[in-house]
């Protein structure tokens, strides 16, 4: 069921006091976290642990699996990495808290080869797999360019930034618009002659 999930996000929050006296800000409050394939129900606990709820989700986190890739390669997540879907407010917070969340995989080698080897170990691993993450990276990166400028399925940074200025504009037109509509229908109320009944 959901057991072993919640086992992982317990884990990975004993070992970060900051990050779960963050979540326990929200105590009591249910969520949904999603990393296709895997997903996670629980309830945010008095001492900022996830416990078992049978509940429907106040917020849900949708993580994409693109948003893996980067963590591991060092990229920055996009704004399509995340979606939310519920209480906007639990789901921002819920969001930020599991950017934090960080998995300490020399804390736990130690307690079963020692720190000296455990130490060894990432740092030989890190070594191995950060020719590989940078080659992954600039692969992923030379395909993203592909696709913004051979073939325009994705739009460059700017154009997205400037469709959001625009946006953003046209919204605070139309809110000043509105009052001044609401202002000349309150200025022609005032200037009509009420209506007689007969």
């Amino acid at each position: 069921m959901n057991r072993p999930q919640l086992a992982v996000l317990n884990h990975l929050l004993a070992q970060q006091e900051g990050v779960r006296q963050r979540l326990a800000e929200h105590a009591g409050r249910r969520f949904r976290v999603e990393l296709p394939p895997l997903g996670v129900s629980a309830v945010v606990l008095a001492d900022g642990f996830a416990g078992q709820t049978d509940g429907e989700p106040e917020a849900r986190v949708r993580l994409s699996s693109s948003l893996l890739v980067k963590r591991l390669t060092g990229g920055e997540p996009g704004a399509g990495d995340v979606q939310l879907d519920g209480d906007a407010e639990l789901g921002l917070a819920l969001a930020r808290i599991l950017a934090d969340l960080r998995w300490d995989a020399v804390e736990d080698l130690s307690r079963v080869v020692g720190d000296v080897a455990a130490y060894r170990a990432e740092r030989w691993l890190r070594g191995a797999l950060g020719v590989k993450g940078e080659v992954a990276w600039r692969l992923a990166s030379a395909y993203a360019e592909h696709l913004k400028e051979e073939t325009p399925l994705l739009c460059k940074r700017t154009q997205v930034d400037a469709w959001h200025g625009q946006v953003d504009a046209l919204r605070d037109d139309v809110a000043r618009a509105d009052k001044r509509l609401a202002r000349l229908e309150a200025l022609l109320a005032a200037r009509l002659p009420a209506p007689t009944a007969e």
